[in-house]
């Protein structure tokens, strides 16, 4: 089972084109050394956590759509890009790294040091209200 949880990782890895740093810091989570920025980031990058298609495929939730919208699925993707409820947040972020939140430039946004770490912090935010909202549905 673990080694089928590290190929799902490490094809999430390949999907979002990151770079060796930052799949040491998923296999430092996977080996107990965590830290909250850490855990966070392993949770966008392989969709875990609070997020409702994750919840849905572990049978925690009836339903895998949205909230803030009931034709879109809650994955990763939506609530980083789409999500209505983070909408002042993202478009702060945008503004202050002059980069459009997209897969396509993810890998931009993680080679910059001070853009990655403004998105790092926007995923933190992200993950906690994700991790808050579904845990009480």
């Amino acid at each position: 089972m673990s080694v089928l949880h590290s190929v799902v990782i490490l094809l999430k890895l390949l999907l979002f084109n990151i770079r060796v740093r930052e799949a040491d810091w998923l296999y430092e989570v996977k080996r107990g050394k965590d830290t909250p920025s850490k855990v966070r980031m392993a949770q966008i990058l392989t969709g875990h956590g609070g997020f409702v298609q994750y919840l849905f495929r572990l049978k925690l939730r009836d339903s895998l759509y949205c909230a803030c919208d009931p034709t879109k699925i809650q994955d990763v993707l939506h609530v980083l890009k789409k999500r209505y409820m983070f909408l002042w947040e993202r478009v702060a972020l945008i503004t202050e790294i002059d980069i459009r939140v997209a897969r396509q430039h993810f890998m931009e946004i993680m080679d910059d040091t001070l853009r990655k770490d403004k998105f790092l912090k926007f995923c933190a935010m992200v993950v906690d209200c994700c991790v808050k909202l579904n845990r009480n549905i």
